[in-house]
């Protein structure tokens, strides 16, 4: 196998340069003759003919050829020496630099990782210009170096070894930025969730309004209080929440909240015999900002679910009027939700106050308790959010909290309508809980409506 031999130029005119020749004779100067001409403006240092290389048998010989600042191997000056692979050659002192290397044949030329780095550094630090510059020097020339001291196939092992880590570092920010992106979502929804639930809180928290009943049993016949065992029967007394649903004061909630008698179960109410009724002691509604409250009569009731239609005398107060889903599309699983009223009645209102309040209130009764509530402006209804966890004929399934007092509620959707009225809770689990959907609420609407039309034919 033939020998080869590589210089490597460090430093001078040809600095950052790789040769290789396989011929036996390699001449050095500043003429252009010569098979390595340096630039005589440059390197001043170099004579016209300065040296040559000669090969011979297994080995070369760098020969002197009488140049005026001489020629140096490893720092010193010489005639004639037998050169070694990796031996530093310097033209004249203080001229240019190469390092030399010998192969032995085609494949080996190519440089290993090891001399590509060395030379790569020798090179840089020539340049004397301050750590920033060495370093982009020497990052510039080992790139250099990988693209012209490399075989071919090493070539393809780079570039394949690039391609994959290239394709796993995309791969991981594609990953990374899908992550970023369902995390920048899910933020962004959370904010929307708040910011919708902001609005319908400060549009419709004015037209919810506390519902406080307390009734009792009469004799249908006599119209005196229903005695048992020769003891009056007691006063049922209760809050429910309700809403305005027409600027001619209609306001719908639910059945038990209009009829309390109507699940016997929920009071202590005595066998009903066909001559008792029960009677309303007082029924009324207060709405958040207005002190007085307004006398409230029945006006429907469903017979499937529970649900009814109210109505008030609204005196031209202007009172917030609910919008409600007419689609009968704006209950979507999964979707979030907001609920308005008042759970746990007066025992919610209390939580919120000064304790030292609460016990000027606490002995008060029942009945005049609300209305002292209401003149200090204490009335003013809970929100919880959740989602809406199932739908069907004649039921809303979701996770928002609530208890008793706060049925009547109105159900919002992310779009801030009315999709149901609440009007359950599932004991023992706080995760469910129930509403009717409001179509039921519409259909007693349009039932009033055309019965108030077919009243003025």
């Amino acid at each position: 196998m033939a020998l080869k031999a590589v210089l490597v130029h460090l430093s001078g005119s040809r600095r950052g340069k790789t040769e290789v020749f396989s011929s036996d004779k390699i001449t050095i100067g500043a003429d252009a003759s010569n098979e390595i001409a340096f630039d005589a403006k440059k390197d001043t240092n170099i004579s016209a003919f300065h040296a040559e290389i000669l090969r011979k048998e297994c080995e070369y010989l760098l020969i002197d050829k009488g140049s005026l600042k001489g020629t140096l191997v490893n720092h010193r000056v010489i005639s004639e020496m037998a050169l070694k692979d990796g031996d530093l050659i310097e033209f004249g002192a203080g001229g240019p630099t190469v390092r030399f290397r010998i192969k032995m044949d085609e494949d080996d030329i190519c440089k290993q990782w090891s001399e590509i780095l060395e030379d790569s550094l020798e090179i840089a630090l020539t340049s004397k210009k301050g750590r920033f510059n060495t370093a982009t020097g020497f990052f510039k020339q080992l790139l250099w170096e990988i693209y012209t001291q490399i075989s071919h196939h090493i070539k393809l092992r780079i570039i394949l070894t690039l391609v994959v880590f290239s394709g796993i570092v995309i791969a991981y920010f594609f990953v990374q930025n899908i992550k970023l992106t369902q995390t920048v979502e899910k933020v962004k929804m959370l904010e929307l969730e708040r910011s919708i639930a902001e609005n319908i809180i400060k549009k419709y928290t004015n037209g919810v309004c506390l519902i406080q009943g307390a009734f009792s049993y009469y004799d249908e016949e006599t119209g005196e209080p229903l005695f048992m065992m020769g003891r009056r029967t007691g006063i049922n007394e209760y809050t429910g929440t309700g809403f305005l649903v027409s600027e001619e004061g209609l306001i719908i909630t639910n059945r038990h909240i209009a009829e309390p008698w109507w699940e016997l179960d929920t009071f202590s109410a005595p066998q009903l015999d066909p001559g008792v009724k029960p009677k309303f002691v007082v029924f009324r509604a207060f709405f958040p900002g207005i002190k007085e409250p307004f006398p409230l009569t029945v006006e429907k009731v469903s017979d499937e679910v529970d649900v009814a239609l109210l109505r008030i005398n609204t005196g031209g107060i202007n009172i917030p009027v609910h919008e409600l889903d007419t689609t009968d599309k704006g209950a979507v699983v999964g979707e979030p939700i907001l609920l308005l009223g008042y759970p746990a009645g007066i025992k919610a209102i209390f939580a919120k106050m000064d304790p030292e309040l609460v016990r000027q209130f606490i002995h008060i009764p029942f009945i005049q308790l609300v209305q002292e509530l209401s003149n200090f402006g204490f009335i003013k209804p809970l929100a919880t959010q959740g989602h809406l966890s199932d739908i069907m004929e004649n039921r809303l399934v979701y996770d928002a909290q609530t208890t008793v007092g706060g049925s009547g509620g109105p159900i919002f959707n992310k779009k801030g309508l009315v999709i149901g009225i609440n009007y359950g809770i599932f004991p023992g689990f706080r995760g469910s809980n129930f509403g009717v959907p409001i179509r039921y609420g519409l259909s007693l609407l349009k039932e009033v409506s055309k019965s108030v039309k077919d009243k003025k034919k």
